[in-house]
């Protein structure tokens, strides 16, 4: 069969991009999803899928909604950071292996997904830029699990106490009433 309208750069394109996008699904963030203006831990998972040599640094461009307070100290690597940027060098994620980088800072106040630049590379200067979603949702007013039960036991009790009091009027005005003639 033959594709006239095919360039071979376009077929060596379209497959490259096929190629590159599991790699990009490998890197991932937890959690997902943060309410509105709420304060969170965000832990990026960094895969060295294939680099012979390893990952040495690492670096989120933090989105500028996002109020970065403070990014996690990992040992062996050495933590730089410039306005809303953290890079972390000197370690190794060896080929085949994942790493873990965690930020803290609070959540921007409108609904949105946020992007993060997440930049890795190796010592000979070889880099790769993933855009990294976070999900912005707004904040639940619903009260889920313990306290909601807690309501209802609460709310059983208090009318569990009030048929008690009224059956003990009852007994009372059974018990001191004069006998009938």
């Amino acid at each position: 069969m033959r594709f006239s309208a095919w360039s071979s750069l376009s077929i060596s394109v379209c497959s490259a991009l096929v190629l590159a996008a599991p790699a990009a699904a490998h890197l991932s963030v937890n959690p997902s999803r943060i309410h509105t203006g709420q304060p969170a831990d965000v832990t990026f998972s960094i895969p060295n899928a294939d680099n012979k040599i390893g990952i040495n640094h690492v670096t989120l461009g933090i989105p500028t909604d996002f109020q970065l307070d403070d990014a996690e100290a990992k040992p062996g690597w050495t933590q730089s950071r410039t306005g809303q940027a953290i890079t972390w060098s000197g370690g190794l994620i060896p080929r085949h292996q994942f790493a873990t980088f965690s930020i803290r800072g609070t959540a921007p106040a409108k609904v949105e997904t946020v992007l993060f630049n997440v930049l890795v590379g190796d010592r000979t200067g070889r880099s790769i830029t993933y855009r990294v979603g976070l999900d912005i949702t707004a904040t639940s007013t619903e009260d889920n699990g313990a306290r909601t039960l807690g309501k209802a036991a609460l709310g059983v009790a208090i009318v569990a106490a009030i048929l008690a009091v009224a059956a003990l009027f009852v007994g009372l005005y059974v018990w001191l009433r004069p006998p009938r003639p």
